[in-house]
């Protein structure tokens, strides 16, 4: 199409110290533009959520990543959509139980989805089935992305790496891409590990915090809850990362006053030498931790 600029008082003429005015006219021979990239997933059996791209174009690490990251605030919207249905859905069982017992309400929600009994789930579950009925479909196309995040994540440098590792899968790595971006792009994992949440501040730990010291902490709670849900999965799944926890909390528990804080700043431990080592597996910079013996201070 054919960009043409506009004048009130001379046509075709745009005079100085004045904006023009862009008329735009179609042209016939130019193509409309094609998507950016791919969205979604089109595999037999599961809902599409991309645009009309072809299947022979072929997608680099750029768009890759630009494509998880999108793809993953898709994700987490929709997550806190069912979540938020979800809370309604109890609150409306809460102002059936008798005087909103917490307890009586979370019952009657679960006999009204079929799990379990109770006198009240046919009236419970005529007040909550369009909640239900939405947080479902949200689920369904939530599912559908997480496939989709996971396929594209298995093209990224460090796949094969992850696969390897126990209580670490690829949709986790999706997520930290999702969060991060391009690993390879940090200088160092100090600037990854700000980035999630992580990093050790001259005030303290990273936190979110207010005023102008938080443009220095740039905190984020959503990227370090990623993080730490899969330090949770590290230590109930096992491992070497799992041998790497077990060490840091007998060092942590000498620290502390508590066994909870000393769990907390060793997993806080496992978290950060996880990001260091995929930031090393990225940029093909092999590092190998020693898991035997005392972890450093």
């Amino acid at each position: 199409m054919a960009l043409r600029a506009e004048n009130p008082e001379m046509p075709g003429v745009s005079r100085r110290g004045r904006a023009a005015k862009h008329v735009v006219e179609p042209s016939l021979s130019a193509p409309p533009a094609a998507p950016l990239s791919e969205i979604g997933s089109n595999a037999e059996g599961e809902i599409d959520h991309r645009g009309s791209v072809p299947h022979t174009r072929r997608v680099d690490l750029a768009d890759t990543i630009a494509e998880i990251r999108e793809q993953w605030r898709r994700r987490q919207a929709w997550h806190r959509a069912e979540k938020s249905l979800t809370l309604q859905a109890k609150a409306l069982c809460r102002r059936l139980a008798e005087g909103g017992d917490k307890k009586e309400a979370d019952r009657m929600y679960k006999a009204a989805l079929g799990k379990g009994a109770h006198e009240m789930a046919e009236i419970a579950l005529a007040a909550i089935f369009p909640l239900d009925e939405a947080r479902k479909a949200i689920e369904t196309h939530r599912k559908a992305v997480e496939k989709r995040l996971i396929k594209l994540a298995k093209a990224l440098p460090v796949a094969s790496w992850v696969e390897g590792m126990r209580g670490v899968g690829l949709l986790s790595l999706a997520a930290i891409v999702g969060e991060a971006g391009d690993l390879g792009s940090y200088a160092n994992p100090a600037k990854l590990w700000k980035r999630m949440g992580l990093a050790v501040m001259p005030d303290g730990r990273q936190r979110k915090i207010g005023g102008m010291a938080a443009l220095d902490h740039g905190y984020s709670p959503a990227r370090r809850s990623v993080v730490w849900n899969i330090g949770a999965c590290i230590v109930k799944a096992g491992g070497p990362l799992k041998a790497a926890y077990d060490a840091r909390k007998i060092y942590e528990a000498e620290r502390v006053e508590t066994k909870l804080h000393a769990h907390n700043r060793a997993q806080r431990y496992v978290e950060k030498r996880l990001l260091r080592m995929l930031w090393s597996a990225w940029r093909n910079e092999p590092w190998q931790p020693d898991f035997s013996g005392p972890p450093p201070a």
